[in-house]
């Protein structure tokens, strides 16, 4: 069964369609790149070891996640299905349609996002939108997800990172690995249903140097903050990503899958990558932010991606 959420698989349908402004030799090249490598997400090359810590930060320019259910702002106290007790509604913001600018360091010609509110991840039971801050950020079409310094090549030559905004309904179970390595011996018997067990699995798996669960707050919703890291010890210099996880289960790295999904949901790009994850309550649905990034980006890049959630 695909996963509905397979990053990889969805990603590789996306950039396999071709840039609409990319020359037909260079097209031909990154296409057959594209489909010569297996499950391979082109956000970002990760490569240098780094910790990083989930703590406050405070920013200028504030980003702010809005979640609201689609007809009806669940920030509501009137919602429906029993939100009572939540914090009072915000205006449903105005999404203006993308302007195409060409990204700064890429060869393939996306659509840029304009500033201002941008509804990243829409589902029948909440949607999550996001206030772009800055220019330069791209939508990520189908994945829920926004990104920037990206080149769309694979693998890339700049460095970046992403911004992934995914949700799922009440009583989904969470399939944690106990080793992201060996992820297929290594599912767990019990599924995880709420932020604190799936950060609690999270920061019990083997390899990812991962933190305690720390509490957080997002939009008045209570959760569960946890980063990891990618060993850096599965680098191969010049090799392609399943290469180098090449002694993982199906040469891939996986964090946490979804019941009913027979792949890993989320899994890594390769060696040194950091994600840091914000794993939420919301009325039921479980909501992960997910600030994936380079442990070479600019501090300034991983403070934007941050900001989406904080």
């Amino acid at each position: 069964m695909t996963a509905p959420h397979d990053l990889d698989r969805q990603l590789q349908a996306f950039l396999s369609d071709g840039p609409t402004e990319l020359p037909d030799p260079s097209f031909d090249a990154v296409r057959d790149r594209i489909e010569a490598t297996h499950q391979r997400v082109v956000i970002g090359p990760w490569r240098v070891p780094i910790l990083n810590k989930l703590v406050p930060v405070g920013l200028a320019a504030a980003a702010v996640i809005v979640v609201a259910v689609v007809g009806a702002q669940l920030l509501s106290p009137t919602s429906p299905g029993g939100f009572g007790g939540a914090p009072s509604a915000s205006p449903s913001p105005t999404v203006s349609s993308p302007a195409t600018v060409a990204p700064t360091t890429s060869s393939v010609a996306w659509k840029g996002l304009p500033e201002g509110a941008f509804v990243v991840t829409t589902r029948e039971f909440l949607r999550i939108t996001l206030d772009i801050a800055s220019p330069d950020w791209y939508e990520l079409p189908g994945l829920d997800a926004v990104t920037k310094n990206d080149d769309g090549l694979d693998p890339p030559q700049a460095v970046g990172g992403a911004f992934l905004a995914r949700a799922w309904p009440a009583g989904t179970g969470f399939q944690v690995y106990g080793d992201p390595c060996k992820w297929l011996t290594t599912i767990p018997e019990t599924l995880a249903t709420t932020p604190e067990k799936i950060a609690t699995a999270l920061s019990a798996q083997a390899s990812t140097d991962a933190t305690a669960p720390m509490d957080v707050t997002v939009g008045g919703y209570a959760g569960k903050s946890v980063t990891l890291h990618v060993p850096m010890s599965f680098e191969v210099p010049g090799a392609t990503r399943e290469e180098e996880f090449a002694d993982c289960d199906q040469s891939i790295f996986g964090f946490y899958g979804v019941e009913g999904e027979s792949e890993p949901t989320r899994n890594a790009q390769g060696p040194g990558q950091i994600d840091e994850l914000w794993i939420l309550d919301v009325n039921g649905a479980i909501v992960i932010l997910d600030a994936t990034y380079d442990p070479a980006a600019p501090a300034e890049l991983v403070d934007e991606l941050r900001a989406f959630a904080e």
